[in-house]
């Protein structure tokens, strides 16, 4: 009876598409680096790669080589993309679905970059997209799916429900202007809110995580709970990674909540550390098979060790006011210190500012001290004060004026922007955060007790 049922399943499997690998042909004409999704491909002129995904039935995926495009494929799809020497890409014509699928979502590509055009470049747009706008666009995509569903019925299967769900999903981002920064402190009308909902119920059908949109307004939601938790999901702010996992039972059990908590603890995979390896392993055996096994290859290559953890002593630290007074950090001794190791010439740590600056104004009642500490050389001194000036830069803003290479050697720092926790008795209790845009550090200082 079980080898029964075991056949069953494999049949069953087989007629899906499920086992069927789906294979990608890259020609390099020219020396080209290809992005693939999140793996980078660097090939040299005249040479041929080979990439295979396999394990699912369906696949959306990223790809770049001087152009952007998405590309969808299904269980047992074949493509050959070739790289031109005058830069274009080309998928090679074998007259097959999966080429007259993705030749016609690079058509959907080129609509949507027209629209960005039309906003910030309008020139560099042919006349007949004069007056292109939002609706415009949608009123094509709808018209042209239709259109290629007559002629590809076939399709209507699975890609017809991925990009009606791209369709409703893109609307919604440019209508709301919201961008690929994180969403993090963003604050949300109710409306949005309510149409935010409509990701937990539309995560119920599998098919809805190919669609880029879609996704991107999944990352943005889950940033905002990450910040206001609405069912209190999350335990103690210290709890990162554990955290991290909770937030994806918001959605229903599916792909849609196993991509979550893969996406989560992978985005803060660089900044685990030795003496945090064993949390961080617990919580990726709890991920479904393939996002574990994903993320455990990528820990195995990078180096924990270049997150060495220093010892727990308050940081002999000092640096210099915008006036030039000097300014010991042992001076905010009672009070938490949250220390951001930054430089007006990195940019993420400009990219943290206006995060740091809305965490400062929801955590103003708290008995913190925001001590961003820069790192510019003395000859770009002015060029500090004026970014601190302009940026109108809140907390302590200090200029290390000690030699850096000692800073790097005290906090362990390998890059920068680098954050760092002390409380009040001076302990160094966590060093090496990720970014405040993350929403981490928030989770933590939330926490401490008011003024």
């Amino acid at each position: 009876m079980k080898k029964v049922l075991f056949c069953i399943v494999c049949l069953n499997m087989a007629l899906l598409g499920f086992g069927q690998p789906v294979k990608i042909k890259l020609v390099a004409e020219r020396e080209a680096c290809v992005l693939f999704g999140d793996e980078r491909y660097d090939l040299k002129k005249g040479e041929t790669r080979w990439i295979t995904l396999e394990g699912e039935s369906m696949y959306g995926k990223r790809v770049w080589s001087n152009e952007e495009c998405f590309l969808f494929f299904e269980a047992g799809d074949f493509l050959e993309i070739v790289l031109h020497e005058n830069s274009n890409l080309e998928l090679k014509d074998d007259g097959s679905l999966c080429v007259a699928r993705n030749n016609w979502l690079r058509k959907v590509d080129l609509l949507k970059q027209r629209l960005l055009y039309s906003r910030f470049v309008p020139q560099l747009l042919p006349k007949e997209y004069e007056g292109l706008n939002l609706e415009r666009v949608c009123d094509s995509l709808n018209v042209w799916l239709t259109l290629y569903l007559k002629e590809h019925p076939v399709d209507r299967k699975n890609f017809e429900k991925v990009m009606r769900t791209e369709i409703k999903y893109y609307r919604l981002l440019e209508e709301n202007n919201i961008k690929f920064s994180r969403g993090t402190f963003q604050e949300f009308s109710e409306e949005m809110l309510a149409r935010f909902a409509e990701l937990i119920l539309d995560a119920e059908d599998d098919r809805v995580l190919y669609s880029p949109s879609y996704w991107r307004m999944v990352e943005v939601y889950v940033d905002y709970l990450r910040i206001e938790d609405p069912r209190k999901l999350q335990g103690r702010g210290d709890r990162l990674y554990e955290n991290e996992l909770k937030l994806a039972k918001y959605f229903p059990k599916g792909a849609v909540r196993d991509k979550i908590a893969y996406a989560n603890l992978n985005n803060i995979l660089y900044w685990v550390r030795s003496d945090t390896r064993e949390k961080f392993d617990e919580c990726v055996r709890r991920l479904a098979p393939r996002y574990a096994d994903r993320l455990r290859e990528k820990l195995n290559k990078q180096d924990v060790d270049r997150m060495a953890v220093p010892e727990n002593l308050y940081p002999s630290l000092s640096g210099e006011t915008v006036k030039g007074e000097k300014v010991d950090l042992s001076s905010f001794r009672g009070s938490w210190i949250l220390l951001d190791v930054w430089a007006t010439w990195c940019g993420p740590c400009c990219n943290e500012i206006p995060f740091l600056a809305k965490m400062e104004e929801r955590l103003q009642d708290r008995n913190i001290e925001f001590v961003s500490l820069s790192v510019d050389k003395s000859a770009d001194r002015e060029k500090w004060i004026k970014m601190v000036r302009e940026k109108e830069m809140k907390g302590v803003q200090l200029r290390l004026t000690d030699k850096k290479s000692e800073l790097n050697k005290m906090l362990c720092i390998s890059g920068i922007p680098h954050f760092a926790i002390i409380d009040p008795q001076g302990k160094l209790v966590w060093n090496g955060l990720p970014g405040v845009s993350y929403g981490l550090i928030y989770r933590i200082l939330k926490e401490v007790p008011k003024r």
